[in-house]
């Protein structure tokens, strides 16, 4: 028996050094190695490991050295379980710890980069849902190993989880929504949207839905669900915006006049720093009051009030050399006759 105690002892001494020295081979050697990696994945895995490790090596060992005293049949059986309920809790524990590891270091900065703050609305929470899912596996696996029946169990959580997730549908879908969104892109924070109807910046975008404000500065909240059906006016990332308008000339205007305004136009676009072709100038109808030429041009898209300026600037300067050249604008006017009773 004294023998028993002596071997049982050492193999616990064992199994305590064993720890130690992989600790600290993994610490101080493996550690500087994948340091210098450029991936992260070994960073990740070395991390994780570490605890799961030593936990499994000294539950086997003092399980090993209850098997050398010779405890009874029935005992053993039950450390044995025990044990084993432990390594699958150690290993629920390693893939808890890689799954943080990943959203960490590749996720979360992906998501980042897209500008659209998803990482605090969607990605954590993503997170937490794969951990506690994880982690439920986990437990009803380590239940399984000690002997549990969890059928019945898993029978109880599935209509419990049909229950939730009927009473959680809009829920889901909206999140499910602003995951697909957060992969899709359609627009970042900042940007200038219309959305059925709905036109103004985006604010924030969030796990249930997006939030817009209007011009009139009015906050509209969006479902995710229902943004992802819809179309999705994106004015922020097109490069320039189209300014169209109707300048009427009197009609007393000479053709030649008429030929001079449209040169006067397109000169005036075509030397303006902030405008872009295609320029489109052409005396298109007789009006009610004037001869109507259609203007077309676009504008750099460098902002709202950008845009203002240019179209104030261009206006000023169309009316400006109108005014040298005698050209007149058009007005609303009407001839009213008087018929005199004899």
């Amino acid at each position: 028996m004294i023998e028993q105690i002596f071997i049982a002892t050492v193999i616990i001494i064992f199994g305590v050094i064993l720890v130690k020295i992989i600790n600290y081979i993994l610490k101080n050697w493996v550690k500087n190695i994948v340091i210098n990696t450029k991936t992260k994945l070994d960073d990740i895995l070395l991390d994780a490991i570490r605890l799961p490790l030593a936990v499994i090596i000294l539950s086997y060992s003092i399980l090993l050295a209850l098997h050398i005293l010779g405890i009874s049949f029935k005992i053993l059986t039950i450390l044995d379980k025990t044990i084993r309920a432990i390594a699958i809790i150690s290993a629920t524990y390693f893939f808890v710890k890689f799954t943080d590891g990943i959203f960490k270091y590749y996720i979360i900065p992906a998501v980042e980069k897209t500008e659209m703050e998803f990482d605090d609305h969607v990605i954590k929470p993503l997170n937490k849902i794969i951990k506690i899912f994880i982690i439920t596996i986990g437990i009803l696996t380590a239940l399984s190993a000690v002997g549990y029946d969890i059928t019945a169990l898993l029978a109880s959580l599935g209509i419990g989880g049909l229950a939730l997730a009927l009473a959680m549908q809009d829920t889901i879908k909206n999140f499910i929504a602003g995951v697909l969104l957060l992969f899709d892109k359609p627009f970042s924070l900042g940007h200038w949207v219309k959305v059925d109807g709905v036109e103004g910046i985006v604010e924030e975008v969030g796990i249930r839905s997006v939030r817009i404000r209007t011009f009139d500065y009015t906050l509209i909240t969006i479902p995710n669900s229902k943004l992802l059906e819809s179309n999705i006016e994106n004015l922020t990332v097109r490069d320039r915006r189209r300014v169209l308008m109707t300048i009427g000339l009197t009609y007393n205007t000479s053709c030649e006049k008429i030929k001079k305004a449209k040169e006067i136009i397109i000169k005036t676009l075509e030397e303006h720093r902030a405008t872009l072709p295609p320029y489109r100038v052409h005396f298109v109808e007789y009006g009610d009051w004037s001869l109507n030429l259609r203007v077309e041009y676009f504008v750099r898209n460098l902002g709202f009030d950008y845009y203002l300026n240019t179209i104030e600037e261009v206006n000023l300067k169309i009316k400006e050399e109108f005014e040298k050249e005698g050209i007149e604008f058009a007005y609303p006017t009407y001839s009213i006759y008087l018929e005199k009773n004899q």
